[in-house]
């Protein structure tokens, strides 16, 4: 059986893959603030799209997505203003940010079989979080 960073990057890498299958060029891996980290930021046209990737077996009580808490989703903002502000893009217009996550499930804990997965774009804004972007 995995353990869980071997199973969080299968998870990032599989996400990875499928982001850059639809059109999306990855700026950065597990980037790190003083908040938080980031799994993925990725860029597709004018957005940039900060993913929280949830890998979860098929058997697991909850869905992956419901994994993310909002001292998870304000910590992730909170580092997504400082990934902007370090590129030289915070609040200048030029592209767009968003908070997406992407699901992938396996056929059992310790599975690499891929049995589903989701990528939910703008899964959740910065509104009831108390944090501007």
């Amino acid at each position: 059986m995995a353990d869980t960073h071997t199973r969080g990057t299968m998870g990032e890498e599989f996400a990875c893959r499928c982001l850059q299958a639809d059109g999306y060029e990855i700026l950065a891996r597990n980037f790190r603030s003083s908040h938080s980290e980031i799994d993925i930021i990725a860029r597709k046209d004018y957005v940039i799209a900060f993913v929280e990737v949830k890998l979860r077996s098929q058997t697991a009580l909850a869905a992956p997505m419901a994994a993310v808490s909002a001292a998870q989703r304000r910590r992730i903002v909170l580092a997504a203003v400082s990934y902007l502000k370090e590129k030289g893009i915070y609040n200048t217009g030029e592209y767009q940010p968003r908070f997406d996550i992407f699901e992938v499930v396996t056929e059992s804990a310790g599975s690499p079989n891929v049995v589903r997965y989701a990528h939910v774009p703008a899964a959740y804004d910065t509104g009831d979080l108390h944090v501007f972007v």
